[in-house]
């Protein structure tokens, strides 16, 4: 058994979001496993947003001029994490320490130089600060500075770092390739209680379901691509439930109805037919086609939605990029078949906790136990 300590900006018991999701059933995979890790989290006091939000991000992004660290570390690194990161290890013996993101890398300058360090890679810092450039075009000079830095910065840290758990499949290549010799484990998304049972579809309305967290911009970026280009070309009767954080912000009318952050996603399932994922911008994985492939919930998604998946294909998941083939198969009988179907056993166990807990306990104790530098 190791004791694990792990530096997270999110608390994974309260976080709304994927990243509280994902590390949720990470944490649940290193408890059961033979070695039953124990398992501690130091996070911040007041995590991200935060107040000042938009005025700590322009901040960041005008002393990155002069540092050499990008705008992304100076965000997120917190003088008072920065405290409770060094007393916590200094006053209670780890294996390891599992830093819970590539925004948290700035943690293992905190950390004694001999202390094993496990990356989670939630996604690639550096690959959505390329999508955030064709947003502000004014920007380019400092955004393309900023995407260089940050590349070079996550490469530098997954070289220091005794291993890198990925959650994306794709990713965990692109940093093989940049790092030969790196240790690295693929970890989707993973979920422990049962897959929920749900009544199939049998009305004149179809009811998609979209769960989001609404504060992060791909999301209310994949959400207008949604609203503004595909639904209003769909002119079967349906409604849109959506579901999360801010998500009551959106406009709603007679096609739309906005919940807000559900405390129990049974709520979900017992309201849609089909859960829908039109994800065009973001990077990692998306952490609600997995909750929903698990949960037996048919899925309409795009390619960048199932990205970084194992199996991809199959009963219950239909995938379909442009906008015109969206709008001409929720015009179709297809959506109605679609929303009778259950994905099949390969899609959903996939993203089973016990599907994962023997090689991530592998992974762990061949961390702690190779003390020696690579």
């Amino acid at each position: 058994m190791a004791k694990l300590l792990i530096a997270s900006l999110v608390d994974p018991a309260t976080h709304p979001g994927g990243a509280g999701t994902y590390t949720r059933g990470l944490v649940a995979a290193l408890q059961r496993g033979k070695s039953e890790h124990r398992v501690e989290l130091v996070g911040p006091l007041h995590a991200p947003p935060g107040p000042w939000y938009r005025s700590r991000q322009a901040m960041a992004l005008a002393r990155s001029c002069f540092s050499e660290l990008p705008a992304k570390v100076l965000f997120t690194r917190q003088h008072e994490l920065k405290v409770r990161i060094r007393a916590t290890v200094r006053h209670h013996h780890f294996d390891a320490v599992l830093i819970n993101g590539s925004d948290m890398l700035w943690a293992v300058n905190e950390l004694p130089p001999e202390m094993p360090t496990v990356l989670i890679a939630h996604n690639l810092e550096h690959q959505l600060l390329v999508q955030q450039l064709a947003n502000y075009p004014f920007l380019s000079p400092i955004l393309q500075r900023e995407i260089t830095k940050q590349r070079r910065y996550e490469i530098e840290e997954f070289r220091r770092a005794r291993g890198v758990i990925f959650v994306s499949a794709p990713e965990m290549a692109w940093g093989c390739t940049k790092i030969p010799d790196l240790r690295a484990l693929h970890v989707p998304p993973l979920f422990t209680d049962p897959p929920a049972r749900r009544i199939l579809y049998h009305g004149d309305r179809l009811r998609l379901g979209f769960l989001a967290d609404f504060a992060w911009w791909p999301n209310r970026r994949n959400w207008m691509w949604l609203i503004d280009e595909i639904l209003p070309k769909v002119h079967r009767p349906l409604v849109v439930h959506i579901f999360g954080r801010k998500s009551q912000e959106r406009p709603a009318d007679d096609r739309v109805v906005a919940h807000g952050v559900v405390p129990d996603l049974a709520a979900v399932w017992d309201q849609v037919d089909i859960m829908i994922c039109p994800i065009r911008a973001g990077s990692g994985v998306s952490i609600k086609v997995a909750e929903s492939l698990y949960n037996r919930m048919p899925v309409l998604a795009t390619t960048q939605a199932i990205r970084g998946f194992q199996a991809l294909s199959g009963p219950g998941l239909v995938v379909i990029d442009s906008a015109e083939d969206w709008i001409s198969f929720l015009n179709s009988s297809e959506a109605d078949q679609l929303a009778t179907q259950v994905p099949s056993e390969e899609l959903s166990r996939q993203f089973s906790v016990d599907q994962h807990v023997q090689r991530l306990d592998n992974f762990i104790m061949d961390v702690t136990l190779t003390r020696e530098a690579r």
